[in-house]
């Protein structure tokens, strides 16, 4: 999807509806060079780098995972990650994930970014 820049450091995303309920969905932002998924859970957003830390090259998009309330697995080797947090639940990965506000404003995704 491509991405439209908000007000101050708020990044608009796209139209809430893109992201529904229990979906992990990606996007792309040009000029950070970086891919970042957003997840809704229980009406709440979540955003954090879709490329899993574990190391493989190429990288492994997380928007492809298994997403379980608010864990996400990697498809390629099932590292497990809280996506409130970035934190490492469970490895191969040792490396945190880069985690955003996230937001639905006026019926648009918004991340801080």
């Amino acid at each position: 999807m491509t991405v439209a820049y908000g007000r101050g450091d708020l990044r608009t995303l796209g139209p809430g509806d893109a992201v529904p309920d229990d979906c992990v969905v990606a996007f792309y932002l040009d000029d950070l060079r970086r891919r970042v998924s957003v997840v809704r859970v229980h009406d709440h957003l979540y955003a954090f780098d879709d490329l899993c830390p574990c190391g493989d090259n190429p990288p492994c998009p997380l928007s492809g995972g298994r997403l379980t309330g608010t864990t996400i697995m990697c498809q390629c080797h099932g590292s497990q990650f809280d996506i409130t947090t970035g934190s490492v639940l469970r490895g191969p990965a040792r490396t945190s994930l880069r985690t955003y506000q996230a937001s639905d404003i006026d019926g648009s995704i918004r991340i801080r970014a």
